[in-house]
């Protein structure tokens, strides 16, 4: 993708649905942005981005949807310009100093309320794990049908074995964001931010398991400042 208006279009589409959860138009764009170009034009810039696999329809007349990898470019840029400091450091204070008090259960079902996602946390050394906000992910998640609703279930049921198979140690830079396939889970509906950090002598390793549709800024942010805590204390 080289134009610059093509990307600007694209992240504010996704950026929109992720805050609305409606369908994208070309007329919803225009009239919440200025790009410029009249509705015809955005119109003809979103089928190009359709075909290129950035977005999909349910019905041909319809609005559009994000594909994953409409939020992996959403993600990618975001990284790229840099997390803006919307959520202060004071917001997560509490919660970090009681991880590095050694509180991992207590900071683990912080982050699930902070974030109203699925918190996990695993500590390789002791094979430990602490998991908190299952509800939170159900309920925030825009599930059709029931099958969607047994997939993560299971996924849940079955993160232990993922987790403590030890295929994320592959990945090396951190935090991460998977979208799509991921070591981790494999419903289709859910994205994973990922953190791994070592402490001493022990590595942990943090998910927020949440809906694509998610604020993705917000968990990324949690992790950086874990993370200079960390490095600080």
């Amino acid at each position: 993708m080289e134009k610059d208006r093509t990307k600007e279009i694209l992240r504010a589409a996704v950026e929109d649905y992720i805050k609305t959860g409606r369908p994208i138009t070309s007329e919803g764009l225009y009239e919440d942005h200025n790009f410029g170009i009249k509705p015809a034009m955005i119109r003809w810039e979103l089928n190009d981005l359709s075909e290129a696999g950035y977005f999909y329809q349910n019905h041909p007349s319809g609005g559009r949807f994000p594909s994953d990898k409409a939020y992996r470019f959403f993600v990618e840029e975001l990284v790229r310009d840099g997390l803006q400091a919307r959520y202060a450091d004071s917001e997560y204070r509490n919660s970090i100093m009681k991880f590095l008090k050694g509180e991992v259960d207590s900071f683990v079902e912080d982050v699930s309320d902070e974030l109203r996602m699925l918190s996990v946390g695993y500590e390789a050394r002791k094979n430990e794990m602490w998991t908190s906000g299952l509800y939170e992910l159900l309920e925030n998640l825009d599930l059709v049908d029931k099958e969607e609703l047994v997939d993560v279930v299971k996924d849940f049921e079955m993160l232990p074995e993922k987790i403590k198979s030890g295929s994320w140690k592959e990945e090396e830079e951190w935090p991460k964001v998977f979208i799509g396939k991921n070591p981790f889970v494999r419903s289709k509906e859910v994205a994973v931010v990922a953190n791994c950090l070592r402490v001493g002598n022990e590595n942990f390793l943090f998910l927020a398991i949440g809906p694509k549709r998610m604020d993705y800024a917000k968990p990324l942010e949690l992790f950086e400042i874990l993370n200079k805590s960390v490095e600080n204390n």
